[in-house]
């Protein structure tokens, strides 16, 4: 006896895909009918693929200012802390160039459009990287308790090894501690400190906190000597 073949073969199956489609034209519908909004954002730069043995030697903004429009509920379910503008340095030559930051530098969701950037331009200086040993100066704040003096101020390590840019670490001749305080000391202590690299680019690879040690002695008494008279001209 022949079985007779099904009038809706695989009715399920298609019954699930008309349901996904019926349910992304209402989604993609509901989205089309949905107002547009528009809004701004301050977001924050990053350089990616930094060309090896060399580092950005000029100053860069921390962030931008970006401005995107799309739907009203999307704007709204945006987190900005997501947001990112990245300038991508693949191959960049050394010296100063200036990069053009567009839309599709920052990682907006597809129904985020991006409209405006700015600043529109970011200028990068790429230099060598460099690196020295330079020595290191212990910095002190405050006064000391009365009766009390400071003696002697010693570091260690005495020197520090700095990473950065060729010419910022050609410039760099020292670098210092933070602020050791010796407000009301009366005896001889040691302290961690951090050690400081000013200039900008310019990193510690070695010795980036030190020991400072500050020795506290009592004041000087003054000379009991009295003054000789002076003799008057003739």
């Amino acid at each position: 006896m022949k079985t007779r073949p099904a009038l809706f073969p695989n009715l399920g199956t298609k019954l699930l895909s008309l349901a996904i489609a019926v349910a992304l034209w209402v989604g993609f519908s509901y989205q089309h009918r949905e107002r547009l909004s528009e809004r701004s954002f301050r977001i924050p730069l990053s350089v990616a693929n930094i060309p090896a043995r060399t580092l950005i030697a000029s100053p860069l903004p921390a962030a931008v200012d970006v401005r995107v429009r799309g739907p009203f509920t999307a704007l709204r379910q945006l987190d900005p802390a997501k947001l990112e503008a990245v300038v991508d340095l693949s191959e960049a030559p050394r010296g100063r160039k200036s990069y053009h930051l567009a839309p599709d530098d920052v990682n907006a969701p597809p129904e985020v459009e991006v409209l405006a950037l700015s600043p529109e331009e970011i200028a990068i200086v790429l230099e060598a990287a460099a690196e020295k040993t330079v020595p290191i100066v212990p910095e002190i704040a405050g006064t000391p308790a009365e009766g009390a003096r400071v003696s002697e101020v010693s570091v260690e390590p005495r020197a520090a090894l700095v990473v950065g840019p060729e010419s910022a670490v050609a410039r760099l001749t020292q670098v210092h501690t933070e602020a050791v305080s010796v407000a009301g000391r009366r005896a001889t202590f040691t302290a961690a400190a951090a050690v400081l690299a000013d200039p900008p680019g310019v990193r510690l690879r070695q010795a980036a906190v030190a020991t400072v040690t500050v020795r506290i002695a009592p004041a000087l008494a003054p000379d009991p000597t009295p003054a000789r008279p002076r003799g008057k001209r003739k």
